[in-house]
């Protein structure tokens, strides 16, 4: 049995007892990156759903497009496929009406919560029930996952510190863009999947107090703060590493903003452990951006998982009850954002230990480090 065989059975195998604990005979997977997870089946959904359904006691069933059939090929399990013809197929053909009948004996069925609008729309019956056990199971990541995470971040932190290296006032945003796509071809060369994403890219001060702005590609970095945001997707797993910078030396309030948003990022660093609540993390760095005087310029959480996607559970905020676990995967990026001024963010990707953190992305944090001259 390969590893990534065994990878699979164990992720299948978990949904299985989540199943099984709920009493639940049928469980009803439709997105693309959870069935990626569970099947290793990389696929574009566009207009027409393709279903992955797990039982308790028989082959999985992929209910897929006719365009897709030949696509479906898993070496790791016995399953079942049925094809159906297309969006607004003839009466008996259309999705719902094979995704109903061979699921018409079933008594209890779950279905992903992250399932289309569209889809939950035509299986709203008593029977059916929300569940989010592939997001569990995705929360905390085996040996395997860590190994392709640590490269992703690896190479994410490589191109944000040749950003940091080359970055100068007058550098052009365009300069910055490229540097992951000089970087694409080895990575290629390396095997890495079609699931990759490179993207690295700095926001000046007209930008990065929009944390999701895009900034002009004939605009240039200035003397800041700047915020280069790296953010990496190899081989279906993704990292991120992030630094505030200045080209110039930052003025008295700049500084002074550059250490309020560190001592928020020392307060959450303190909380990552086991057991911590992802609640309590926000309130800290909250609490410590309010003695501070500037709680009022934050725009968003201070962290999320990563794993198959930038953004995934836990989400490390206010009225998430969720504890931290060994081997979950998290970003730190307490920020704090001052309209027309500018940015400051660093972010991290981390891995939550036994009894505490690693860091699995490097590049300075200090400003001292930070002030490019």
């Amino acid at each position: 049995m390969t590893v990534l065989e065994s990878e699979i059975l164990r992720r299948i195998n978990n949904v299985q007892q989540k199943m099984a604990a709920a009493a639940l005979d049928a469980y009803v997977i439709t997105d693309a990156e959870d069935i990626w997870y569970l099947t290793n089946i990389n696929y574009s959904p566009e207009q027409r759903p393709f279903f992955f359904i797990l039982f308790q006691n028989r082959k999985p069933l992929f209910i897929v497009p006719k365009l897709e059939e030949a696509h479906v090929e898993v070496p790791y399990f016995e399953y079942e496929i049925e094809p159906y013809f297309d969006v607004t197929a003839r009466a008996g053909e259309n999705w719902f009406e094979v995704l109903a009948k061979r699921l018409a004996n079933e008594k209890q069925v779950g279905i992903e919560d992250n399932a289309q609008l569209f889809i939950t729309q035509q299986v709203a019956a008593p029977k059916w029930s929300a569940k989010s056990f592939v997001k569990q199971t995705r929360e905390i990541k085996s040996e395997y996952e860590l190994e392709k995470i640590k490269v992703t971040a690896q190479l994410c932190s490589d191109v944000l510190n040749k950003t940091l290296q080359i970055a100068k006032t007058g550098t052009t945003i365009a300069e910055v863009y490229m540097l992951p796509y000089q970087l694409k071809g080895a990575v290629i060369k390396q095997n890495f999947s079609i699931t990759n994403r490179i993207t690295n890219c700095v926001w000046n001060a007209d930008y990065s107090f929009m944390p999701h702005s895009i900034p002009a590609m004939d605009s240039v970095i200035k003397a800041g703060p700047n915020i280069d945001i790296s953010i990496f997707k190899l081989a279906g797993y993704a990292a991120e590493c992030e630094r505030t910078f200045f080209t110039e030396e930052p003025s008295a309030q700049e500084k002074e903003h550059f250490e309020q948003m560190m001592a928020a990022r020392k307060v959450m660093l303190q909380m990552l452990r086991p057991g911590v609540k992802a609640a309590a993390i926000e309130e800290a760095v909250l609490n410590s951006l309010k003695a501070d005087g500037v709680a009022e310029r934050v725009l968003h959480r201070p962290g999320h998982g990563i794993g198959l996607n930038n953004h995934e559970e836990p989400t490390l905020s206010l009225g998430n009850e969720t504890e931290l676990k060994e081997n979950m995967v998290v970003s730190v990026e307490p920020g704090i954002y001052f309209d027309g001024q500018g940015g400051y963010r660093h972010s991290d990707t981390v891995r939550i230990t036994k009894d505490g953190y690693e860091f699995y992305t490097q590049a300075p944090t200090e400003l001292k480090d930070l002030i490019l001259k």
